[in-house]
């Protein structure tokens, strides 16, 4: 056997460094065998994710698919093997140690990972299920409620609406804006949560091509300010700003 024909299992791993890596490459342009064991090897792992179902393993499948593993290792050179169905339901995944056996018969360790792969996959979500059913607490679902909505109008173009939406005890206000001039370099639309003559920053965010914006902004970053009279949008150079320094786009009382 060549001598690039041993690093097979390294290459299909990823543990060839870049210039064993580009070697082995070359090789394959050379040699047939190599280049259709990493075809098979690369087409049955991207068939696993799919082969995962959360079920638990069936007793026995270990012993199953190691088995089917060692009878093929005693196949005859020259023997083509025929795809089988397999005789149980939920062992989908070891039919895949069978998968293009039609073609020609499989190099033994090419068998043996493959079945080495199937197995910790089962092993996986066999221990994933058993982790999610101890302890686990019951799921709630938040609903959420809007608590106050808010239309922003001003001089220049564009509309914006606020909403302050209320997601068990967390409050989140929710900005979103249309038509607004395009912003330049690093320049940022910024809203506000005014208190008297006070400005907050309350998140910033910039435009589409369409001029459609849009920010989240959690107000329990902001609950020790006490309650807000007015939200305004400015246009600023940048998002550093801690007070506005660009001129008020849209306001509005709320």
């Amino acid at each position: 056997m060549p001598e690039h024909c041993d690093r097979l299992i390294d290459y299909i791993s990823g543990e060839l460094n870049e210039e064993e890596k580009r070697a082995f490459e070359d090789h394959l342009k050379e040699c047939s065998e190599c280049r259709e064991e990493v075809e098979e090897m690369e087409s049955i792992m991207k068939d696993l994710p799919f082969a995962a179902e959360p079920v638990d393993p069936p007793e026995g499948m270990k012993n199953r698919v190691l088995g089917s593993v060692f009878e093929e290792e005693q196949t005859e050179p020259g023997t083509v093997s025929e795809d089988v169905e397999q005789p149980y339901e939920d062992d989908k995944i070891a039919s895949l140690t069978t998968h293009k056996q039609g073609k020609r018969v499989r190099k033994p360790w090419t068998a043996l990972l493959a079945a080495g792969l199937l197995l910790s996959v089962s092993g996986n979500v066999y221990t994933l299920l058993n982790e999610e059913n101890e302890g686990t607490d019951p799921v709630v679902e938040s609903i959420d409620e809007v608590m106050k909505k808010v239309t922003l109008s001003g001089q220049q173009n564009g509309t914006a609406s606020a909403s302050i939406i209320k997601q068990q005890e967390d409050r989140t206000l929710v900005v979103e804006a249309e038509q607004l001039n395009q912003l330049q370099g690093e320049e940022v639309y910024q809203v506000w949560l005014i208190n008297g003559e006070t400005p907050h920053r309350a998140g910033s965010f910039v435009t589409n091509q369409n001029g459609e914006g849009a920010v989240a902004f959690s107000l329990e970053k902001l609950k020790d300010q006490g309650d807000f009279d007015t939200i305004a949008i400015t246009k600023e150079p940048d998002a550093t700003s801690e007070t506005p320094r660009g001129d008020i786009v849209l306001s509005s009382k709320l």
